[in-house]
């Protein structure tokens, strides 16, 4: 009785870490059908990129029905480890957008209220109030009073004796009112200009600061996904600390 037996000798490993390491391989072993999986093994280099290795599982489909990879924990890692920080950056983004967005909101509720106010008109202006000494009262100077010995009295009495006071400054009078009066107004007006200029530049800066956040934060991360690296190589601890 004679037993025989046949050696298939075993596909050559080919170690990728791109998607066109795959494309290569196939077409140099001229292979274009699926059945013909068993002609090659993969390996999955353990510093390839993130985005690379997800695109390399879903061009091989490693499996029973799909190309041999020699490592697929590798793989599995790598693909669990591009959806977490996928997520994680995700909200993260969406997070600081949305504080930017919010400070946006309150610094434009504020020019809009200043847009208004510096249009007004002087009779509105007086109906907000005045935010001064009453206008009789104006310019009128403290009266001062010597104490030539100590001690000095903490509430100093204004009626020491003839001779030894300073004389009141007049108040305003009725033209001089009128002035000052007119003075609040353009002082009023002036500060609302001030205010609403600062904030506009504020407003300014913000939407370039949220466009920047966009654009630089996304740059990085996807330069993270497309280089190699070890990212994925193994089991790390993927929630701690989070992105915030």
């Amino acid at each position: 009785m004679f037993c025989c037996f046949f050696y298939r000798k075993a596909a050559p490993v080919t170690v990728v870490s791109r998607l066109a390491d795959v494309d290569a391989a196939l077409e140099g072993l001229q292979i274009t059908e699926m059945n013909q999986h068993n002609q090659v093994r993969f390996q999955l280099d353990e510093r390839a990129p993130l985005q690379e290795a997800a695109m390399i599982g879903e061009r091989t489909r490693p499996g029973r029905l799909g190309f041999i990879l020699v490592n697929p924990e590798l793989l599995e890692c790598k693909t669990k480890t591009k959806g977490a920080l996928e997520r994680e950056f995700k909200n993260m983004l969406a997070e600081a957008l949305q504080r930017i967005d919010q400070e946006m909101l309150e610094v434009d509720a504020s020019t809009s209220v200043l847009k208004v106010r510096v249009l007004k008109t002087d009779a509105e202006v007086d109906l907000l109030g005045p935010h001064g000494p009453p206008l009789d009262e104006r310019n009128a100077g403290v009266q001062h009073v010597i104490y030539p010995n100590p001690p000095f009295p903490e509430n100093p009495s204004f009626e020491r004796g003839p001779g030894q006071r300073f004389p009141y400054q007049s108040a305003y009078g009725t033209q001089k009112q009128t002035d000052a009066a007119a003075r609040d107004r353009l002082a009023q007006r002036s500060l609302w200009r001030a205010k609403l200029e600062i904030l506009e530049n504020r407003q300014s800066i913000l939407k370039d600061k949220r466009s920047e956040t966009m654009s630089k934060l996304t740059a990085v991360f996807d330069r993270i996904m497309a280089e190699p690296s070890h990212l994925g190589a193994g089991y790390e601890d993927r929630a701690y600390p989070p992105l915030v």
